[in-house]
């Protein structure tokens, strides 16, 4: 681990530990529908930018996801045609990369940290992070995962941020990251942007009783989605 990042890894497993042994963790139930429609979004707009992105093809695609949780975005690549043995996940709790292990035994699961990744330089071509940035609150933690990432990418390969992109005015353990914070993680990337999600508390009230209002709300008013897609490849 690197100690000087020590506190900020402890601060970000005592929040997430808390949370998964809360009553949190029912808002974003399987079943629940606004939860099925973020899915949905999430995948289509992330198959989009990467098909467009020259990766159709997911075959022999090497993939690291950090902060990988229970493995559902690698398990989502497998379902497009990664092979479980090119694909990597790590996380700092032990318990969601257990889960993760049973729920896709053939993929390589790690607990670790995302500011020294356990692999070398250049050895994948998709390295990604889901809502894991608005996680880290200290800005040179998250200048160092930025690094680390860019650091295990080949030179054809991309780099995809699935994060919030503004701050919950009650929820003082994350931050909302825009344009300008990704520009300073990643200088020298081209970026693309894409915005999506639909306002929790929008889409809590909604899709349950009209999913296809909740859809078209969240594909024509912009200024209702909370998190954005980042995606870059060295300029």
């Amino acid at each position: 681990m690197n100690s000087q990042f020590t506190a900020e890894e402890s601060r970000i497993k005592r929040i997430y530990s808390t949370r998964d042994t809360s009553n949190k963790p029912a808002l974003y139930a399987w079943h629940r529908e606004e939860v099925l429609l973020n899915a949905y979004r999430l995948r289509s707009v992330a198959a989009a930018l990467l098909s467009g992105n020259h990766m159709k093809d997911m075959a022999g695609i090497t993939a690291l996801d950090v902060g990988c949780g229970s493995g559902g975005w690698l398990r989502t690549l497998v379902d497009w045609g990664a092979s479980p043995e090119n694909l990597h996940g790590i996380d700092l709790l032990g318990d969601r990369i257990e889960k993760a292990k049973i729920s896709a035994p053939g993929i390589d699961f790690r607990i670790a940290s995302g500011f020294e990744l356990p692999y070398a330089e250049q050895t994948m071509a998709l390295v990604s992070a889901h809502t894991v940035f608005s996680s880290i609150l200290d800005g040179s933690a998250r200048k160092t995962l930025a690094r680390e990432m860019a650091r295990v990418l080949i030179p054809t390969g991309a780099v995809f941020i699935y994060d919030y992109r503004v701050s919950h005015p009650r929820n003082k353990d994350t931050t909302g990251i825009r344009r300008p914070e990704i520009q300073r993680l990643f200088p020298g990337f081209f970026l693309q942007i894409r915005s999506l999600t639909l306002a929790p508390p929008v889409a809590r009230r909604i899709a349950p009783v009209s999913p296809l209002l909740a859809h078209f709300l969240e594909k024509v008013f912009p200024f209702l989605r909370t998190h954005a897609i980042y995606f870059l490849k060295w300029a």
